[in-house]
């Protein structure tokens, strides 16, 4: 009889079920949507019972789909968003809405952080930025402003920690998930006290939940849980992952020294390290899944959701023709970027129109517009820029002496060959993408694989359930008209550094 896993992605809006045969191919994927509240400004935060009833739908759509006998899924992995927080309370319920990774309510708090420097007494420990949307920060700003909320705190844990929940009843997160949350000493991978304390939240040393390696059985699957998702009774869920280290892994990176790009909502940029790379500049460096690596990670809001943005707004003619050809909008547009060569526009683009990795103030923008310009102009203009976002981060990963040789770029960009070839030619590294579409669930289904023994660990994992799509090697012919072109986006930004500080002062 056949076998299979599932792996469960939470992201902010979507909750993905997906089953995979052995050798990693999509055999049904199911979705449900919950959209995300904004009950007050800088708030993003969905209720969890209905976060787990989606899913629990979802699951229950792919078996039914695949045709599958639910005790033929042999293992069970769970991924989701990092950070944001979803707590229960005393008695094991949910306490307040579930709050995503995009939550800035607790801006004012991080800011307090940093003049008071507890980021630099806190850094030897977390080895990584603080940010509003992490858990310490939220059960500050909790402390500070709903104290009765913060003392029924009975359990901290990360949406894919509440998913596991949700199936096995268990109380448990994973090492690669909670060492992103500035609540551990991430060197030694375990919690520590001074850490609460630096952030004077000593009190939820008793919430935080045990951890356990991502591939480790934390639970199974309960009655409860079996008559909301169709599951089988039993089946062994494994302590899960962390959303961007389910990506890798999903893409085949499981050495020191692989690099994994995810052109997606975010620019997710992250290497494999024999040592964690200990440098103030990096947003995180993070326990990986394989025992013993590490993965330092740069990242922003900066990459491929900035295509989608200008389709929506601007691309209605385009989406005519591609409703006419039978094929998608972004086709149509990668076509339109492709009648250009390399160097065949001036136009500038700062990908900046949902987050920055430069300046918390800056914004989108094309620069040097002329007459003349066409649409094709305008977006690889924008293709160039979201690149040029990436190299950015690669600088700084390069700058904390990460060596690098080949990337996995995976993302809704890694389905675009020109888009590709651009990354290629502007990061001089060949770019390999690997086979499949749900790539973060196949990272977690490859957890449950090592965990219900059919994998002999990671290694094995990668060789038999990865396979790649396409390699595309660099042009150095075109090399320099991308560089000349990230010369020109970056004094831009300097230049623009001082106006965009002055009108920031000017909306406070």
């Amino acid at each position: 009889m056949a076998e299979y896993l599932l792996g469960i992605d939470n992201g902010s809006t979507v909750s993905k079920a997906a089953l995979f045969d052995l050798q990693g191919r999509e055999v049904q994927v199911a979705c449900r949507t919950v959209e995300l509240d904004y009950p007050h400004p800088g708030w993003t935060e969905r209720p969890m019972e209905k976060v787990w009833h989606s899913t629990a739908e979802a699951i229950r759509e792919a078996i039914a789909k695949s045709g599958i006998d639910p005790k033929q899924i042999i293992g069970i992995g769970t991924t989701g968003h990092g950070n944001g927080v979803y707590l229960l309370n005393k008695q094991g319920q949910p306490l307040c809405p579930g709050i995503a990774s995009l939550d800035t309510r607790a801006a004012a708090i991080v800011d307090d952080w940093y003049r008071q420097e507890l980021h630099a007494q806190a850094f030897p420990y977390t080895i990584q930025s603080l940010w509003p949307a992490q858990p310490n920060a939220l059960l500050a700003w909790f402390k500070q402003h709903q104290p009765e909320t913060y003392q029924q705190v009975g359990a901290v844990l990360l949406i894919k920690d509440y998913i596991k929940y949700c199936l096995t009843g268990q109380i448990t997160t994973d090492f690669t998930d909670m060492t992103a949350t500035s609540l551990m000493h991430v060197p030694e991978k375990r919690y520590a006290r001074e850490v609460l304390e630096i952030f004077g939240i000593p009190e939820v040393w008793d919430a935080l939940p045990t951890p356990v390696e991502s591939f480790e059985v934390a639970g199974r699957v309960t009655a409860a849980a079996a008559a909301a998702t169709g599951l089988a009774v039993g089946t062994p869920v494994v302590g899960g992952i962390f959303d961007v280290e389910g990506s890798a892994l999903g893409a085949g990176v499981a050495a020191a020294g692989q690099l994994c790009i995810v052109a997606g909502t975010w620019s997710i940029n992250e290497i494999v390290t024999a040592e964690p790379l200990v440098n103030p500049n990096l947003f995180m460096s993070v326990a990986y899944t394989v025992p013993g690596l590490w993965l330092s990670i740069e990242a922003s809001a900066t990459s491929a959701t900035n295509l989608e943005w200008f389709v929506k707004q601007f691309c209605t003619e385009e989406k005519l023709e591609a409703d006419k050809r039978g094929i998608s909008v972004y086709q149509v547009c990668n076509e339109r970027v492709a009648s250009l060569p390399p160097g065949g526009t001036d136009v500038i683009f700062h990908p900046f129109l949902f987050g920055s990795n430069v300046q918390a103030t800056a914004r989108s923008g094309f620069y040097g517009v002329a007459g003349w310009h066409t649409k094709a102009h305008l977006l690889r203009a924008l293709y160039e820029g979201v690149v040029y976002g990436h190299l950015n981060h690669l600088e700084k990963l390069r700058d904390a002496g990460a060596q690098m040789d080949v990337v996995r770029l995976t993302g809704g960009g890694s389905r675009s060959k020109v888009w590709t070839q651009i990354f290629a030619d502007t990061l001089q590294l060949p770019m390999e993408v690997p086979q499949g579409t749900e790539i973060g669930a196949r990272g977690a289904a490859m957890s449950a694989g090592i965990g219900a023994g059919v994998y002999r660990d990671h290694a094995d994992a990668v060789a038999k359930a990865v396979s790649i799509e396409r390699r595309q090697e660099p042009n150095p012919a075109a090399t320099p008209f991308y560089l000349a072109r990230y010369a020109e986006y970056k004094r831009l930004l300097e230049a623009m550094r001082g106006p965009w500080e002055h009108l920031s002062k000017l909306s406070r």
